[in-house]
């Protein structure tokens, strides 16, 4: 096996649209293939000691960019299985046939979608921190306003995501300023790196961010209660981002799942039980 060495930002592929989808790859370039969705906001740009685990782990590492986001080109009136279908085409231009998929926060409906949409393809799931979509309940009030936003007045929605991110280490600091105190330290640990993923996030703008959250504040599309992958759900008990009741939610209605809560812990797990997660994946 030999690992690959490719920056971020370096790669894309064109959908049978024409729209251009970027992403970013690490690991092992034989190894088991692993899609990361990211959170909102979020790049396919993955941390380094994340991409070195994959490596470790004999990981075929992909991050992917929504549309939007990155070196994604917009996709106006997508939804969560028009990401599915994307993901299906990409994944068919890079030559993999199977794959697991692990979605972070606002990724998890996305993963879920592409379990759904072509479930003979989609081999494990792991969702850290996941999401329900259009449910506000638990969420902190700045999550709330954001999706009232996008229910009722898309346009003012992208004002206000213009206005708290014109740059990555602005965005930064708003999203650092509203987690729990257990995340924020995770997160200054990590503000470089942070800061590179947000630099990316924004390439192409705020259309990325501000399309998933009018995704999220609407009704997800399909139904979970017939996906047939395993999925491996992972929360925090002191997560104040997407309450563990939304974990909960999810895992009643999978027919196949594992619920793995860590105590005490906040939001951004992914970070700290990144082996974990990806050794329950592939």
């Amino acid at each position: 096996m030999s690992q690959l060495k490719v920056s971020a930002g370096s790669l894309s592929v064109r959908l049978p649209d024409g729209r251009r989808l970027g992403y970013s790859e690490y690991g092992v370039a034989d190894g088991s293939p692993v899609l990361f969705f990211h959170g909102a906001p979020g790049s396919a740009y993955i941390h380094a000691d994340l991409t070195e685990i994959a490596a470790q782990r004999g990981v075929r590492l992909i991050g992917v960019d929504r549309p939007g986001y990155g070196v994604s080109e917009a996709h106006p009136g997508g939804s969560f299985l028009s990401w599915a279908d994307d993901v299906a085409a990409f994944t068919a231009a890079l030559g993999i046939a199977r794959f697991s998929i692990i979605g972070f926060s606002a990724g998890t409906p996305y993963a879920l979608a592409c379990a759904y949409g072509f479930p003979d393809r989609v081999k494990q799931v792991g969702l850290v921190g996941a999401l329900v979509p259009s449910v506000t309940q638990g969420m902190p009030p700045l999550v709330c306003g954001l999706y009232t936003l996008a229910q009722t007045n898309p346009d003012e929605l992208r004002k206000t995501f213009s206005a708290v991110a014109p740059s990555a280490a602005a965005l930064f600091d708003v999203v650092s300023s509203n987690v729990a105190e257990v995340d924020r330290k995770i997160l200054h640990d990590r503000a470089s790196g942070f800061e590179s993923e947000y630099a990316r996030a924004l390439q192409g703008g705020i259309e990325g961010v501000a399309s998933d959250y009018l995704l999220l504040a609407a009704d997800q599309g399909f139904p979970v209660d017939k996906i047939a992958a395993e999925v491996h759900l992972f929360t925090g008990t002191a997560d104040q981002n997407t309450p563990p009741a939304m974990t909960e939610s999810f895992a009643a209605r999978l027919p196949r799942s594992q619920v793995h809560q860590l105590q005490d812990e906040g939001h951004y797990i992914l970070y700290t039980h990144w082996d974990e997660i990806l050794r329950c994946v592939s």
